[in-house]
């Protein structure tokens, strides 16, 4: 025992001295892949809690991403429905344009029964004319709507755009027809 006490600082140094020397042997930060010479300079060199810190912040990192991604997908089923309402209004539009025209229809056949004159006749004619016309706008409209319709549950951001302005498209393509109706009802 007195042995040991007076060369307890040698044995300290030496302990100290084969670490230092054996950390120098360390070839894997991996703590899977080390041994115990390797465990002791990870834990010693702070390799290992460099490890831990950074596969913690790929974590928060990949969380982050996964709720932008989630976000993402909620704003575009909003730009889905959006887009489903809108056609579903446009298909109203596109029921009653057909219910007045149907209605201008019957009226213009009435007209022109009750009519003789040939002046009048020709206008019945033209309002004829337009009312066809006003009808294969609408056929028209009908077969887009149709075509939109279907690519809606699995458009894409860039594809919900496209279709949005196919819908605004189809719109102008309601009012026009609505405009025609009016002039032809007078």
């Amino acid at each position: 025992m007195c042995y040991f006490n007076i060369h307890r600082p040698f044995y300290y140094c030496l302990v100290i001295l084969w670490a230092t020397a054996s950390s120098g042997c360390a070839t894997n930060p991996d703590p899977h892949q080390g041994g115990f010479i390797n465990g002791l300079a990870g834990l010693g060199g702070g390799v290992y809690q460099n490890r831990v810190d950074t596969r913690t912040a790929q974590y928060h990192n990949e969380l982050q991403t996964g709720d932008q991604l989630k976000s993402e997908v909620a704003a575009l089923e909003i730009e889905r429905a959006q887009l489903n309402s809108s056609l579903e209004q446009a298909q109203q539009r596109l029921a009653q344009l057909e219910q007045r025209i149907a209605q201008e229809q019957a009226a213009l056949a009435n007209q022109r029964r009750q009519q003789q004159a040939a002046v009048a006749a020709a206008a019945a004619q033209a309002r004829q004319a337009r009312l066809a016309q006003a009808q294969a706008q609408v056929v028209r409209t009908k077969r887009q709507l149709t075509t939109l319709r279907p690519r809606i549950p699995t458009a894409t951001a860039p594809t919900v755009a496209t279709l949005k302005q196919q819908s605004q498209a189809l719109q102008q393509e309601l009012n026009a027809i609505d405009e025609l109706v009016g002039v032809i009802a007078g």
